[in-house]
């Protein structure tokens, strides 16, 4: 019966034909009938605006022949197999490794009341969360398998909180690395208070730590600033995607609209013999992360959309995650061929535009956990560095290698840093800085060791090095990264490194002309002030990040994807489009063939209907940014299209009030967590795991 549920990879060809003016677009997918899953095949006659990668021209072409064949990647049909999972019996199932230590029904019933009832950050329950971890610590320092060894025990009072299936395969996945992990954190000091603070709720999140940024900054002083005339020239096109979520066990006919955290599956455990409400649609549902034919059909509808041939394009970005959602399902092989099923995707498709990618949380197995060199000598050497180095940057740097996104030297770089980060400089000249923000993401569980010092692993020193070199060569820098810094509706980084990030871009803004982010799913910026954003106007206006919307549609979003127009002097952004696929039409385009991809809105046009803010031709500058942020505070209209562009136009619009709407707001102009907190008025995390 296993069988039936392993997805076999999911491919479309698009032929073309000299004689017609139309050629058949195939698509291959797992479809589910008869309360079995089949693989299915479904033709349609189309007018391609351009074959999948072409170019018209051959000069712009011509800087990556050294690269013009590389290997294809194919998918193993193996590789897509469900994990199967093992219960532990005997002793450690149930009882203690050593006198001292919690058993497991202690375990799940202290896993009881962090859940439900030390939710509340005070000085009681963040005392006894931090003695809870240390326990566990203690207990996982014995017996590193701990999580997996009483998974069942352990989960079955949980039940009702985390269902069974979820549970365990989230703590058989992660129990070797989070056996190393704990023994590592000082449970009773900024570590545990961080984590009890992230995943239960418990404790107010520990303030950062006090910066020496002369030293830091290596005794330089920011150069004054140099007002840039704007080009005359043609601006530069550059595309943007994000969260691309591949589902490669994405069924069609499935249901759509489950009541499990991912819908549009036929798990192991999925009763088969329950009818159908809502089936799963080839485009794509709003519960469900991205089947290939909306995903692959980015790239089939860019010149299209845009009505610029892929030759129009000087580079793309991609600014992290590849993988499904299904984070108790994952498996080494899955994960490894999601990432490299979705990079072949992006070079068949971009029509030999050179892509720069980062990393995001979703790129790793397990899920967002990434250690790094300098903890080794803390760490159990099965959950150490060494042991990830080869999935986690390797086989994931060969690939940008492969198609010629990085040169070998760069990609070299992924790996030698021991971070998965890079510094490239496209055929323009333009510094982009890709960041590993699993740094500062608070899923991984390897950055709360030593997560209150100053730069723990090392990252932001080489970042500083990195800006001092392109400031004394006068190079514009844009930053590209996967999980945003500050706050949205949310927010998802550790303080200390936040505070840092935030002071490089006050010190170098001068010099980073752009900076990236993903994750969120959502449309959404933010704004960097100097000092801190102690006074936030537009004279002090300093930076603005661009939070990317996603190209999956998980959960309730339609799928998006951008370019930029960018001033070919100074490399300045002076207009952001936006385009969407609204998902609810997915019935008309399986009768059209495919998906059809709109224009959503142009910043320009929106936020300066009628050029009051911006000179022609001017960038979309911080302080522009700045005043449209005021907009949003004061105007009722500005807002609501602020907050329906977020989501892509999911309809209805769900009016944004109450504390929602204060974390709208105050995640505008909060791009660290310390001032987001400020923001908000209290250090009380917004969010935890469970």
């Amino acid at each position: 019966m296993k069988a039936v549920f392993v997805f076999a990879a999911a491919a479309w060809a698009l032929l073309a034909h000299a004689e017609d003016t139309t050629s058949p677009l195939t698509f291959t997918y797992q479809t589910f009938t008869h309360m079995t899953v089949e693989t299915a095949t479904t033709t349609y006659k189309v007018k391609p605006s351009v074959a999948p990668g072409s170019s018209s021209d051959t000069s712009k072409k011509a800087s990556s022949k050294a690269h013009s064949a590389p290997t294809s990647y194919t998918v193993n049909p193996t590789d897509n197999a469900y994990p199967t999972f093992s219960n532990v019996v005997g002793p450690l199932a149930s009882d203690s490794p050593g006198p001292g230590l919690p058993n497991a029904t202690t375990l799940a019933y202290e896993a009881l009341a962090l859940i439900a009832e030390l939710k509340n950050p005070n000085s009681t329950n963040c005392a006894l969360c931090k003695n809870i971890m240390s326990g566990v610590a203690a207990r996982m320092k014995v017996q590193q398998e701990t999580l997996s060894d009483i998974a069942t025990p352990f989960c079955e009072p949980l039940a009702a909180f985390l269902p069974m299936p979820i549970c365990i395969g989230l703590l058989k996945i992660g129990s070797t690395d989070i056996g190393g992990i704990f023994p590592a954190m000082d449970m009773q000091g900024d570590d545990g208070q961080a984590i009890c603070a992230f995943m239960f709720g418990s404790c107010d999140l520990p303030p950062p730590p006090k910066l020496d940024l002369k030293s830091l900054f290596k005794g330089t002083k920011k150069p004054p600033h140099k007002p840039m005339v704007p080009s005359k020239k043609e601006p530069l096109k550059v595309l943007h995607i994000s969260d691309y979520h591949l589902d490669m066990r994405y069924v069609v006919g499935s249901e759509a609209n489950c009541t499990g955290p991912l819908c549009c599956r036929v798990f192991p455990y999925t009763n088969v013999s329950v009818p159908i409400e809502e089936p799963a649609s080839l485009f794509g549902n709003y519960l469900c992360d991205t089947p290939e034919a909306l995903g692959t059909s980015v790239f089939r509808s860019v010149p299209k959309a845009t009505g610029f041939e892929w030759s129009d394009f000087s580079f793309g970005l991609f600014t992290g995650d590849l993988v499904s959602h299904d984070l108790w399902e994952l498996t080494e092989p899955y994960v490894l061929a999601e990432e490299l099923e979705s990079y072949q995707q992006f070079f068949n498709g971009m029509g030999g535009v050179k892509l720069y990618p980062t990393l995001g949380n979703h790129d790793t197995f397990p899920h967002a956990f990434t250690s790094f060199p300098n903890q080794n000598n803390v760490l159990s050497h099965n959950a150490s560095y060494p042991v990830q180095e080869k999935y986690n940057y390797q086989d994931v740097s060969a690939a940008w290698e492969n198609y010629g996104w990085l040169t070998a030297d760069q990609a070299q770089q992924v790996v030698n840093s021991g971070l998965g980060i890079y510094r490239a400089v496209t055929n323009e000249g333009l510094v982009i800085i890709s960041l590993n923000s699993d740094v500062w993401y608070y899923f991984n569980l390897y950055a709360y060791i030593g997560a209150n010092k100053v730069d723990m692993t090392g990252m932001f020193g080489k970042l500083i090095d990195y800006l001092l070199e392109a400031e004394s060569k006068n190079q514009a820098v844009w930053l590209i990264q996967h999980v945003n810094v500050g706050g949205s509706t949310d927010y998802e980084a550790l303080p200390a490194a936040t505070d840092l990030y935030y002071q490089i871009i006050d010190r170098f803004n001068n010099t980073i002309r752009g900076t990236f982010f993903g994750h969120t799913h959502s449309d959404e910026l933010g704004v960097f002030y100097s000092k801190n954003a102690t006074v936030q106007t537009a004279e002090t206006a300093a930076s603005v990040a661009y939070i990317m919307p996603s190209v999956t549609t998980y959960t309730n979003l339609n799928a998006g994807f951008r370019y930029y127009l960018v001033d070919p002097d100074s490399f300045d952004i002076i207009d952001s489009v936006t385009f969407y696929a609204n998902i609810s039409n997915t019935n008309e385009w399986e009768k059209d063939g495919d998906v059809k991809w709109e224009l959503e809105y142009s910043a320009r046009d929106t936020y300066d209907p009628t050029g009051k803010l911006l000179k022609p031709g001017a960038p979309l500058s911080a302080a522009f940014w700045h005043e449209v942020t005021q907009e949003i505070f004061t105007n009722e209209t500005m807002f609501e299209t602020y907050t329906d562009l977020r989501s892509k136009k999911f309809r209805p619009y769900a009016p944004v009030t109450g504390l929602a709407r204060n974390l709208t707001l105050c995640g505008l102009r909060s791009m660290s967590v310390p001032i987001f907190e400020r923001c908000l008025g209290t250090m009380q995390s917004t969010t935890s795991f469970l």
